[in-house]
Protein backbone atom coordinates (compact mmCIF):
# COMPACT_ATOMS: atom_id res chain seq x y z
CA UNK A 1 0.00 0.00 0.00
CA UNK A 2 2.82 2.40 0.90
CA UNK A 3 4.56 1.53 -2.34
CA UNK A 4 1.42 2.41 -4.36
CA UNK A 5 1.09 5.77 -2.59
CA UNK A 6 4.73 6.55 -3.24
CA UNK A 7 4.30 5.66 -6.93
CA UNK A 8 1.14 7.80 -7.19
CA UNK A 9 2.83 10.76 -5.45
CA UNK A 10 5.84 10.49 -7.74
CA UNK A 11 3.54 10.34 -10.74
CA UNK A 12 1.66 13.49 -9.63
CA UNK A 13 4.88 15.38 -8.94
CA UNK A 14 6.18 14.35 -12.33
CA UNK A 15 3.11 15.91 -13.94
CA UNK A 16 2.63 18.96 -11.74
CA UNK A 17 6.18 20.33 -11.63
CA UNK A 18 6.53 20.67 -15.42
CA UNK A 19 3.04 22.24 -15.62
CA UNK A 20 3.96 24.77 -12.94
CA UNK A 21 7.20 25.62 -14.71
CA UNK A 22 5.39 26.13 -18.02
CA UNK A 23 2.77 28.35 -16.41
CA UNK A 24 5.55 30.63 -15.13
CA UNK A 25 7.12 31.04 -18.55
CA UNK A 26 8.04 34.65 -19.27
CA UNK A 27 5.73 36.41 -21.74
CA UNK A 28 7.94 37.33 -24.67
CA UNK A 29 5.40 39.35 -26.65
CA UNK A 30 7.33 42.42 -27.86
CA UNK A 31 4.62 44.96 -27.07
CA UNK A 32 4.20 44.29 -23.34
CA UNK A 33 6.99 45.53 -21.09
CA UNK A 34 9.29 48.41 -21.92
CA UNK A 35 10.46 47.44 -25.33
CA UNK A 36 14.08 48.22 -26.16
CA UNK A 37 13.28 47.67 -29.84
CA UNK A 38 11.64 51.12 -29.85
CA UNK A 39 14.91 52.76 -28.85
CA UNK A 40 16.59 54.20 -31.92
CA UNK A 41 16.01 56.54 -34.82
CA UNK A 42 12.85 56.32 -36.93
CA UNK A 43 12.49 58.19 -40.25
CA UNK A 44 10.62 58.27 -43.56
CA UNK A 45 7.03 58.03 -42.31
CA UNK A 46 4.72 56.40 -44.85
CA UNK A 47 0.99 56.98 -44.38
CA UNK A 48 -1.64 54.30 -45.03
CA UNK A 49 -5.15 55.21 -43.87
CA UNK A 50 -4.74 55.84 -40.14
CA UNK A 51 -1.35 54.11 -39.83
CA UNK A 52 2.14 55.58 -40.05
CA UNK A 53 5.08 53.27 -40.86
CA UNK A 54 8.59 54.39 -39.94
CA UNK A 55 11.90 52.85 -41.00
CA UNK A 56 14.84 52.48 -38.62
CA UNK A 57 17.87 54.60 -39.59
CA UNK A 58 21.37 55.42 -38.39
CA UNK A 59 20.64 59.14 -38.18
CA UNK A 60 17.99 61.79 -38.65
CA UNK A 61 17.76 63.15 -42.19
CA UNK A 62 18.26 66.89 -42.71
CA UNK A 63 14.99 68.75 -43.37
CA UNK A 64 12.88 65.59 -43.11
CA UNK A 65 10.66 64.36 -40.29
CA UNK A 66 12.10 61.82 -37.88
CA UNK A 67 12.13 60.89 -34.22
CA UNK A 68 14.81 59.42 -31.99
CA UNK A 69 13.88 57.48 -28.82
CA UNK A 70 16.77 57.40 -26.34
CA UNK A 71 17.22 54.75 -23.60
CA UNK A 72 16.88 57.40 -20.84
CA UNK A 73 13.30 58.17 -21.97
CA UNK A 74 14.30 61.37 -23.72
CA UNK A 75 13.57 61.89 -27.38
CA UNK A 76 14.45 64.23 -30.22
CA UNK A 77 11.86 64.97 -32.87
CA UNK A 78 13.01 66.60 -36.11
CA UNK A 79 10.15 68.54 -37.66
CA UNK A 80 9.12 71.86 -39.24
CA UNK A 81 10.68 74.86 -37.53
CA UNK A 82 7.71 77.09 -38.29
CA UNK A 83 4.01 77.12 -39.05
CA UNK A 84 4.38 77.03 -42.84
CA UNK A 85 4.32 73.57 -44.45
CA UNK A 86 4.98 74.72 -48.00
CA UNK A 87 8.23 73.43 -49.53
CA UNK A 88 11.06 74.02 -49.15
CA UNK A 89 10.70 72.81 -45.55
CA UNK A 90 13.33 73.53 -42.95
CA UNK A 91 13.44 71.59 -39.73
CA UNK A 92 14.74 71.88 -36.20
CA UNK A 93 15.36 69.30 -33.51
CA UNK A 94 13.00 69.50 -30.53
CA UNK A 95 13.76 67.75 -27.24
CA UNK A 96 11.19 65.82 -25.27
CA UNK A 97 10.40 62.76 -23.20
CA UNK A 98 8.60 59.49 -23.84
CA UNK A 99 6.98 56.77 -21.75
CA UNK A 100 6.06 53.23 -22.83
CA UNK A 101 2.80 51.95 -21.33
CA UNK A 102 1.45 48.63 -22.59
CA UNK A 103 1.47 49.09 -26.36
CA UNK A 104 1.25 52.89 -26.33
CA UNK A 105 3.94 55.54 -26.34
CA UNK A 106 3.20 58.86 -24.63
CA UNK A 107 5.40 61.61 -26.05
CA UNK A 108 5.83 65.16 -24.77
CA UNK A 109 8.02 67.28 -27.03
CA UNK A 110 8.57 70.90 -27.96
CA UNK A 111 7.61 72.45 -31.29
CA UNK A 112 7.93 75.94 -32.78
CA UNK A 113 4.79 77.13 -30.95
CA UNK A 114 5.04 75.42 -27.55
CA UNK A 115 4.68 71.82 -26.44
CA UNK A 116 3.09 68.86 -28.25
CA UNK A 117 1.64 65.80 -26.50
CA UNK A 118 1.19 62.64 -28.59
CA UNK A 119 -0.21 59.25 -27.74
CA UNK A 120 0.82 56.62 -30.28
CA UNK A 121 -0.59 53.10 -30.33
CA UNK A 122 2.12 50.71 -31.50
CA UNK A 123 0.58 48.35 -34.02
CA UNK A 124 3.78 46.56 -35.05
CA UNK A 125 7.38 46.91 -33.99
CA UNK A 126 10.50 45.08 -35.09
CA UNK A 127 14.11 46.02 -35.71
CA UNK A 128 13.33 47.49 -39.15
CA UNK A 129 9.84 49.01 -38.91
CA UNK A 130 7.62 50.84 -36.46
CA UNK A 131 3.92 51.03 -37.31
CA UNK A 132 1.80 53.37 -35.20
CA UNK A 133 -1.69 54.74 -35.05
CA UNK A 134 -2.05 58.21 -33.54
CA UNK A 135 -4.51 58.10 -30.64
CA UNK A 136 -4.17 61.83 -29.93
CA UNK A 137 -2.00 64.83 -30.76
CA UNK A 138 -2.47 67.95 -28.64
CA UNK A 139 -0.54 71.19 -29.09
CA UNK A 140 -0.18 73.69 -26.25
Amino acid sequence: MLNNRLLFTSFLCGLLIPLLLLSCKKDEHPLHAVNTTLIGIWVDPQYTDTLMTFTRANGLVQNEYGICFNPDNTCVERKNNGWCGTPPITTDDYSGTWIWADSTVNISVGYWGGTAEYIWKVVRLDYKNLVISTVSADYH
